[in-house]
């Protein structure tokens, strides 16, 4: 599995940032972004704010096999139209919310990663 979860520490203004690396080898903040598409996700995190799985309907722009080109080499993936599930191995969710998100994707129109913000408390589906 190359998909990689990395999370920053908690802040109180900010909440949590989650980044969701879909490409292999991606190095977060150097890859030549073309597009950071909003989108809401469902995200279900565990006591500790560990993201256990993860779904998010795609742009209509984003309903192609160059766009999902990453997501579908993931066996933990699964795209079901319009919708992308991904559940994280080894972890277990204890809360499930609605957070902003944003898709990144590369001059090629594929999807290379995922930034997820959730602050604790906010009401569902808030930015």
């Amino acid at each position: 599995m190359s998909m990689r979860v990395e999370r920053s520490d908690y802040d109180p203004e900010d909440g949590f940032l989650y980044y969701v690396c879909f490409k292999p080898n991606l190095e977060v903040g150097k890859e030549e972004i073309q597009a950071r598409m909003p989108i809401e996700a469902a995200v279900s995190v565990s006591e500790t704010g560990e993201l256990a799985d993860l779904s998010f309907v795609l742009p209509k722009q984003c309903r192609n096999d160059q766009a999902l080109t990453f997501i579908r080499k993931e066996p933990v993936a699964d795209y079901i139209e319009p919708r992308v599930f991904i559940a994280i191995p080894g972890s277990n969710g204890d809360a499930v919310i609605n957070a902003p998100a944003k898709l990144d994707v590369d001059l090629a129109g594929r999807i290379v990663g995922m930034e997820i913000q959730w602050r604790p408390g906010d009401v569902m589906g808030s930015a």
